[in-house]
């Protein structure tokens, strides 16, 4: 009964703590992403009127502070990252973890959404803009964990290091008639994409940066974007687009001094353009198109536009394609199944993806368009981008090249070595030298052991050869020795037999005058 009862509490007691677990916090323990706890936050603060447009979920609304700004957020539970969304571009600001004092930088790049991983989990922030008004959409608190899928984590422009670069004029461009190019050359292919655009749309609403910012990024692209600052406006002619540029005080001189310190900014392996006759005769896409042959001829003459020239140096591109160009034609094949979209095609991404975070867009002529609704081609409905027949996203050509004609015809990087494998390969010879350093000093330290060892072979031959010369010299002393004692020993016998032979013949010679005297 004792070993039931046992088990009825241990069972209780586990049901209680399993239940007992707070929900958001097991979220994040197990699948280790951050929650959105922007709700639950306290937002408090000066220079700002209202916080509401800050966390209602709106990004078309925003909050402007009157001048210097601070925003305090706390929530116990505990802040871990923040993601801030701009109205218009600010600057550098400061973020405080109010629990340690510890204050980071933040907005070196001026991005309209910017995430800011804490370094510690906090229960307290404080924002602080010192720099004049600023103009907030939203502003999310998250928990400890990593960016929910939906945040952007832009990386920055890549300076001197782009292998394409697309010059769009407008916001959908690139999801319309270059549809399919940035899935599979930024995100399939792993390549340094930039996007280039002439127009951030400005003049006529703050919204469409934000639905360009949501569409490179739904399809891959994570290089933060160029946002130029021209207005937006349709004029079917090329040269009445330059005319009314010039009525709002833009001269034709700006624009391609815009166009090449963007070249000479990104030295771009590739770039790519519009067709010059403006797709649907648009005349900004005419002047992009135009600016950008132009440009051809001056980024790498310092004497052109020399303060971009002195600022980025110079540079010319090794290959311009533009769309539709009739000579040197390709054909890009966006209809094969990317594995780093789970089997999607580039021409689907875009289209699925991409296109639709253009939502003011959504009700032009360019959506029945890239969806081909209701048309069909010989009967069969259009699926593919290769099934397009009229401002086809898939055909370009070769407007010039510094690296040879293309042979394959179906691939923008056909001659070109892209800076990552540029980089690969620098690193790879930098692994060959020091190797190779490494095998010569080796080498010479091997060449040192055998000149050492010849050396001291040589030393203990020489010390071999004294020694034997010495036991040698010994042996010749000690004969010499013992010759010197041998005749030494001979004279000495030899003076004494004489003296013996002396002595005997004087007592002879005694005894033999003895005798004669006794006679």
């Amino acid at each position: 009964m004792n070993r039931r009862l046992l088990r009825l509490a241990a069972f209780l007691l586990i049901f209680t703590l399993l239940f007992s677990v707070d929900p958001v916090a097991f979220a994040e323990t197990s699948a280790g992403t951050a929650v959105d706890i922007t709700k639950d936050t306290e937002f408090s603060g000066t220079g700002f009127a209202s916080f509401a447009f800050l966390k209602d979920g709106n990004i078309k609304e925003y909050s402007s502070s009157t001048g210097d700004a601070e925003i305090t957020l706390k929530n116990s539970s505990g802040i871990g990252s923040l993601y801030l969304l701009f109205d218009l571009e600010y600057g550098t600001y400061t973020v405080t973890d109010n629990d340690t004092g510890v204050t980071i930088t933040a907005g070196e790049h001026a991005f309209l959404h910017e995430y800011i991983a804490l370094n510690n989990t906090t229960t307290s922030v404080t924002i602080r803009f010192s720099s004049g008004k600023v103009r907030l959409s939203e502003l999310y608190v998250f928990s400890t964990g990593s960016a929910p899928d939906f945040v952007q984590v832009w990386d920055a422009p890549l300076e001197g290091k782009a292998d394409l670069v697309l010059f769009a004029a407008h916001g959908d461009d690139e999801q319309l008639f270059f549809a399919g190019l940035l899935p599979y050359y930024a995100q399939e292919r792993d390549c340094a994409v930039q996007v280039v655009y002439m127009t951030d749309h400005r003049n006529l609403t703050n919204a469409r940066t934000h639905e360009m910012l949501n569409g490179l990024w739904s399809v891959g692209v994570r290089a933060y974007p160029v946002f130029g600052g021209f207005a937006d406006f349709l004029i079917e002619d090329k040269q009445g687009t330059y005319d009314e540029y010039a009525k709002l005080g833009v001269t034709q001189e700006m624009l391609q001094g815009y166009v090449v310190e963007q070249i000479r900014r990104f030295k771009p392996q590739v770039a790519v353009g519009h067709d010059l006759n403006g797709e649907y005769k648009h005349g900004m896409h005419m002047v992009y198109a135009d600016l950008l042959v132009k440009a051809l001829d001056m980024t790498n003459d310092a004497t052109c536009f020399p303060e971009s020239a002195e600022k980025y140096g110079l540079w010319d591109i090794p290959k311009t394609y533009l769309h539709l160009y009739e000579t040197n034609p390709i054909v890009l094949n966006y209809d094969v199944p990317l594995e780093s979209f789970q089997g999607l095609t580039a021409f689907d991404v875009t289209r699925e993806l991409g296109y639709p975070c253009h939502e003011s867009q959504q009700y032009t002529w360019f959506t029945k368009w890239l969806h081909w609704e209701g048309m069909r081609v010989n009967g069969t409905p259009i699926i593919r981008a290769s099934q397009i027949e009229q401002y086809n996203p898939c055909k370009f050509g070769l407007y010039r090249s510094t690296v040879g004609e293309d042979v394959q015809k179906n691939d923008f990087l056909e001659n070109i070595v892209t800076y990552a494998e540029q980089e690969r390969l620098e690193q790879e010879r930098l692994e060959q030298e020091r190797l190779e350093q490494e095998r010569l000093e080796q080498e010479r330290l091997e060449q040192e052991r055998l000149e050492q060892e010849r050396l001291e072979q040589e030393r203990l031959e020489q010390e071999r050869l004294e020694q034997e010369r010495l036991e040698q010299q010994k042996a010749k002393d000690a004969r010499d020795l013992g010759i010197a004692l041998t005749i030494l020993c001979m004279l000495v016998v030899t003076l004494i037999a004489v003296l013996l032979w002396a002595y005997q013949n004087k007592r002879h010679q005694q005894k033999r005058r003895a005798a004669g005297i006794q006679k």
